[in-house]
């Protein structure tokens, strides 16, 4: 909620190596470019604050930059193509983000949460550090804070770096399992306890495991084509009202509408095979081999 510390939070590291404040860019083509000029800055961390309550974060370019270690674009204002070692730490805050796509496997959320009205009137008299966005400012108390990590950081790596095993972060698990294992050392647990959340929060996720679940539930595991499956989704006159006979459950295009049959076999198609909690698409083809089917398989576990 607003008034959380979340911007504070992220002035920490920006604050001790340099940072860079941006607005979102909700078009690919705008993040795109505020992401090239960035890295012409000598800044250690980007933050994206106050992004929409509510804004789902789910963007091939973000996707691309998180994953990358060059980041590669042409260069603003000129013809050449410019190519940059991505070392950055990237943030976004807001309230009740939500992420979708792969972004979800690509995420370290933080969740802030004061629990109480009116956050802003806290008495903070009582935090270990009273003011902390003022003081962090100020370049003595940086050097102090920064002091103080790379102590901690000598003190693991002269216990040999311990690493966490058992974690998984797609291509991040070394780094996850690095951080994890510095973190346990220092006695600070909670690192990625949250994964399942996040997952949750998948909005993309959430709408196609709804999509699939109803589904199964429809039609169980019979084949069907995308027109018969997009015919199924129609209205039904019931008197006077229309019912919804999959409950608001079916999936929709990026402009939040039901799609026709061309678009909806080219959906299923992209998904099938890709598990949505306890159900994946299958795809293959009619009795005569002349059409694409699909069905729904439901995981027996």
């Amino acid at each position: 909620m607003p008034s959380s510390g979340k911007t504070i939070l992220t002035a920490g590291p920006g604050m001790l190596y340099g940072q860079r404040v941006m607005n979102w860019a909700y078009a690919d083509e705008e993040l795109r470019k505020s992401i090239t000029a960035v890295f012409a800055e000598q800044v250690g961390v980007v933050i994206w604050d106050n992004l929409a309550e509510g804004t789902v974060i789910d963007s091939a370019v973000l996707a691309q930059l998180v994953t990358n270690g060059v980041w590669s674009d042409r260069q603003l204002g000129a013809s050449r193509n410019i190519a940059t070692v991505n070392d950055r730490l990237w943030m976004a805050t807001g309230n009740n983000l939500q992420v979708g796509g792969d972004m979800a496997s690509r995420t370290v959320r933080v969740h802030l949460d004061p629990d109480m009205p009116r956050p802003e009137l806290r008495d903070q008299t009582g935090f270990g550090i009273p003011h902390l966005d003022q003081w962090i400012t100020i370049p003595a108390n940086q050097l102090t804070v920064l002091w103080h990590l790379l102590v901690m950081v000598l003190d693991w790596t002269r216990q040999g770096a311990p690493k966490v095993t058992g974690l998984s972060m797609r291509q991040f698990t070394p780094w996850a399992q690095a951080l994890g294992g510095f973190l346990a050392h220092h006695g600070i647990d909670g690192f990625l306890t949250n994964a399942a959340e996040v997952r949750e929060i998948d909005e993309d996720e959430t709408r196609w495991r709804a999509f699939l679940t109803t589904w199964h539930e429809r039609h169980a595991g019979r084949p069907v084509t995308a027109a018969d499956l997009r015919r199924d989704a129609e209205p039904l006159h019931l008197g006077s009202d229309l019912h919804d006979p999959w409950d608001g459950q079916f999936i929709t295009t990026a402009a939040g509408r039901l799609p026709n049959p061309l678009q909806l076999g080219r959906l299923l198609t992209g998904q099938a095979g890709r598990w949505r909690g306890d159900h994946v698409i299958r795809a293959g083809r009619n009795e005569r081999g002349d059409r694409a089917v699909f069905w729904v398989e439901r995981h027996q576990g």
